[in-house]
């Protein structure tokens, strides 16, 4: 255990953090705090206070500081990976979410953290300099977002469908096979034509395709009868794999075929 002062000063404050536990704390929730505890201090000043002795941890999005409550051992972070993504969107608010490996952890499917952890930002969007430390994918996503504790994160469609569209983009092909026949369970027909609308026939060719792997047979025919023209074939993994090509979906499958399928190709 590390031993953190409390001045007396803002000792009142500390104790209404304590009573919140807030994962961070914005200078903006500082003030409202210094004026219910009536202290006759700045919200600032007593930031600084508190930065000093280690029970305000600092973040790289200004006036927002991770609060490290008294049972950890000392001023530690918590280990939260999305902490600055959390900072920045309790700020200064942003088109994000939390996208493709990173979705497929916090969805409970794959059971490796990625690293670094992935967000995704519009086309044209700029990142801010706070959340350098994310991996950026381009993808409006059609579904609606979901929310897990604040986080805004990707659906396991918009997931499912980006790894059909952008596959040389997802970065965990390897394990996709402990948890593909789960995912695809997750989703409806309709939700991913509305989410590969206005994409080329690759990527609804490959999405049709994961559905077939996944053991969703049915699903695979309807969206590749829904899917616009277009003339294969399609590859589906790193083009640097062993290969074999599905003439159903016109895919070149180099991700599959040579260690997992829960179907046999026809």
């Amino acid at each position: 255990m590390t031993p953190r002062t409390v001045p007396r000063s803002v000792a009142p404050l500390l104790e209404a953090l304590e009573l919140d536990q807030p994962t961070f704390v914005t200078l903006s929730r500082l003030e409202e705090l210094v004026a219910e505890t009536e202290l006759p201090t700045t919200a600032t000043h007593a930031a600084r206070l508190l930065r000093e002795r280690g029970w305000l941890l600092p973040l790289r999005t200004s006036g927002v500081w991770e609060f490290a409550p008294g049972a950890r051992a000392g001023a530690w972070g918590g280990g939260d990976p999305f902490i600055e993504l959390r900072a920045r969107l309790a700020t200064r608010p942003i088109e994000v979410a939390v996208a493709a490996e990173s979705a497929a952890w916090l969805h409970g499917l794959s059971t490796r953290a990625p690293a670094p952890h992935v967000i995704a930002l519009p086309a044209g969007a700029k990142l801010p300099k706070s959340l350098e430390e994310f991996r950026v994918v381009r993808w409006a996503a059609a579904d609606d977002l979901a929310d897990l504790d604040g986080l805004p994160l990707w659906s396991v469609t918009t997931l499912l469908a980006f790894m059909g569209a952008r596959p040389e983009k997802f970065r965990d092909w390897p394990n996709v096979s402990e948890w593909l026949a789960d995912a695809v369970q997750r989703v409806s027909a309709t939700a991913l034509q509305e989410e590969l609308a206005n994409q080329p026939r690759s990527s609804w060719a490959r999405t049709s395709y994961l559905m077939f792997r996944g053991g969703r047979d049915e699903m695979a025919s309807e969206l590749l009868s829904a899917a616009p023209a277009g003339k294969g074939p399609f590859h589906l993994g790193p083009r640097d794999k062993p290969s074999k090509y599905t003439a159903r979906f016109e895919v070149i499958d180099h991700v599959f075929p040579t260690w997992w399928s829960i179907k046999a190709t026809p």
